[in-house]
C-alpha cells in the first residue's frame, strides 16, 4: 500500500496512463485511416475489375466466346472480397454468373434482384456505377457494354462486394498494432520504475536511513555519497547537524557549569554559613539559665531545624556539583549514588567501576555520572527494586554503564512527547555524549531488567585519550 503512494509509483503509473490514452487515440485514428484507405483501395479495385470485365466480355460476347465469359467470371468469384457476381442482358436474362444454377433465370429471382432494380438506368446512360451500401458493409459496381455490334443490344455487369472481412482485417490489425505498442509502453514503464529506484528512491532510503540513524544519535552524521541534489541534501542536513550538536554540547557544557558554580558556592558559603550559624545557636542554647524551658526550648528547635537546613543545603551542592568527580574521581560519586539508593529507598546497591578518566574528560564524567544516577533514580523510584547493580567498564573501544536491577522492567512514556524533565535530560545527555541507550530483560528464576548505555572512547567533544593529562576542575 505504501509503495503505491510513492512517488516513483506514481510517476511510473502516470506515464502508463497517459501511453495507454495515447494509444487508444492513435488506435482509433488508425482505424480511421486504416478503413478509409481500405474502402478507397477497394472501391478502385473494384471499378479497375468491372472496368477490364466489361471490355472483355464484349469482346468474346461479339465474337460468341460464351464459355471464355463463364471462365473469367469465374475468376472474379476467387476474390475474397466477392459476394455475388452475374452478367445480363437488357431483358435482365441472366447470361452468367459466378454461381452455375443462377444461368439463363431472371435477374429478379436471383439475390442481386434489388441491386439490379436500383441500378437499371445504367443500361440506359452508359455510365457505370459504384456505390457503397448498408453503410460501406458492400460495394456494388454496375459496368454496361454492347454485347453485339449493334447498340441497341446492351448488357451490364452486376458484382456485390462484401467489405465486412476486410474490415474486420483492419480492425484486428489495428488492435494488434496497439497491443504491440501497448507492450512496449508496460515494458518501459517498468525501466522507468527501475531507474527510479535505482537513481532515486533507493538512495532516498539511504537518506532517510541517514537521517534518522543522526536524529537518533545512533553515530556521527553520515553524507549519501555521489554528487547529486540528494548527496547535496545530505551534506547540508550533516553541516546543520554538526552544528547543532556543536550549539547543544556548548548549552549542555555550560549549563554543567553553572550548575557546579551554584553547588560550590552553596558548599562553600551557604553551608559554612548554616554550619557557624547552628554552631551559635548550639552555644545560645547553652547560655539559656535555668528556669527558662520556653527558650530553651525554642533555641533547641531552631538548632534542629538548622541541622536539618545544613543536610538539605549539603544534598543540593552535592547534587549539582559531585564533590567526588573533582576529588576523587567517578567511582567516589557513583559510590555516593549507592549509598543514596540504600539510604533513602532500603535498596541493595552494589557499584563495580573502571578508571575510566584516560578515555573521558572530566566533563564526560560528569554527564556519564548523571546519566547514572537518573537510571538509579527512577529505577527506585517506578521500579522498586529489592537489589541493584551499577558497573562501569572499558570494552572493545566503548566505555559502558550498565544499571542492572530485579525490579519491573522500563516502560516509555506514550506518547513520547509526555515524558518528565528527567528522561529529556538524560536523552540529551546522551546525544551529548553520542552515546545509546539500550533497555534489555534478563529472563531466568528472577527477572532483570538491563540498562547499557555505550559511550564511543574516540568521539569528540567530550572524549580523549590524553584526557589523564587535562585538569579536571580550574
Amino acid at each position: 500500500m505504501r509503495a503505491a503512494r510513492s512517488i516513483q509509483s506514481r510517476i511510473s503509473l502516470s506515464v502508463l496512463l497517459f501511453g495507454l490514452v495515447i494509444i487508444l487515440s492513435n488506435n482509433w485514428r488508425n482505424q480511421s485511416w486504416l478503413l478509409e484507405r481500405r474502402l478507397e483501395r477497394m472501391e478502385q479495385e473494384a471499378a479497375d475489375t468491372g472496368s477490364r470485365l466489361a471490355g472483355l466480355l464484349q469482346h468474346l460476347s461479339r465474337r460468341q466466346q460464351e464459355r471464355a465469359a463463364e471462365l473469367e467470371m469465374s475468376y472474379v468469384s476467387l476474390s475474397p472480397d466477392v459476394d455475388l457476381g452475374l452478367v445480363c442482358d437488357m431483358q435482365g436474362k441472366v447470361i452468367c454468373a459466378t454461381q452455375l444454377q443462377w444461368q439463363g433465370m431472371d435477374v429478379l429471382d436471383t439475390p442481386l434482384g434489388d441491386e439490379w432494380q436500383q441500378f437499371a438506368q445504367v443500361l440506359e446512360t452508359m455510365e457505370p456505377a459504384v456505390t457503397w451500401m448498408e453503410q460501406c458493409q458492400s460495394l456494388v459496381v454496375m459496368f454496361p457494354f454492347f454485347a453485339t455490334y449493334d447498340p441497341a443490344n446492351r448488357s451490364a455487369i452486376l458484382i456485390r462486394y462484401d467489405a465486412t472481412l476486410a474490415l474486420a482485417q483492419v480492425r484486428a490489425d489495428a488492435w494488434q498494432e496497439s497491443l504491440r505498442q501497448a507492450a512496449v509502453l508496460l515494458a518501459l514503464s517498468l525501466l522507468l520504475w527501475w531507474m527510479l529506484d535505482e537513481l532515486v528512491a533507493r538512495r532516498v532510503r539511504q537518506l532517510v536511513k541517514i537521517l534518522r540513524a543522526a536524529v537518533s544519535r545512533e553515530g556521527p552524521p553520515q553524507v549519501l555519497a555521489g554528487a547529486d541534489e540528494l548527496s547535496l541534501i545530505s551534506s547540508e542536513f550533516a553541516q546543520a547537524l554538526k552544528q547543532l550538536r556543536a550549539a547543544e554540547n556548548l548549552v549542555l557544557e555550560t549549563a554543567e557549569q553553572e550548575r557546579r558554580k551554584i553547588g560550590r558556592d552553596l558548599h562553600d558559603d551557604l553551608c559554612q554559613r548554616l554550619s557557624a550559624t547552628k554552631m551559635k545557636t548550639e552555644v545560645l542554647q547553652g547560655m539559656v539559665p535555668e528556669g527558662k524551658e520556653k527558650i530553651a526550648r525554642l533555641a533547641q528547635q531552631v538548632t534542629a531545624e538548622l541541622t536539618e537546613s545544613v543536610l538539605i543545603a549539603r544534598g543540593m551542592a552535592q547534587g549539582l556539583s559531585p564533590v567526588g568527580i573533582e576529588d576523587h574521581g567517578l567511582k567516589d560519586a557513583l559510590e555516593n549514588v549507592a549509598r543514596h539508593a540504600e539510604r533513602s529507598y532500603q535498596v541493595k546497591c552494589t557499584l563495580e567501576c573502571t578508571d575510566v578518566h584516560e578515555y573521558l574528560t572530566g566533563s564526560a564524567q560528569e554527564l556519564l555520572f548523571r546519566i547514572a544516577q537518573e537510571l538509579a533514580a527512577n529505577a527506585c523510584k517506578h521500579s522498586r527494586p529489592q537489589s541493584m547493580s551499577i558497573d562501569v567498564r572499558v570494552e572493545r573501544g566503548q566505555v559502558l554503564l550498565t544499571v542492572r536491577h530485579d525490579g519491573s522492567a522500563f516502560a516509555e512514556p506514550k506518547p513520547v512527547n509526555r515524558r518528565g524533565m528527567g528522561l529529556y535530560l538524560l536523552s540529551q545527555r546522551l546525544r551529548t555524549l553520542s552515546a545509546t541507550l539500550e533497555r534489555t530483560v534478563q529472563k531466568g528464576a528472577r527477572d532483570f531488567a538491563i540498562a547499557t548505555v555505550r559511550i564511543p572512547i574516540n568521539n569528540p567533544p567530550f572524549t580523549s585519550s590524553s584526557a589523564a593529562t587535562q585538569p579536571l576542575r580550574k
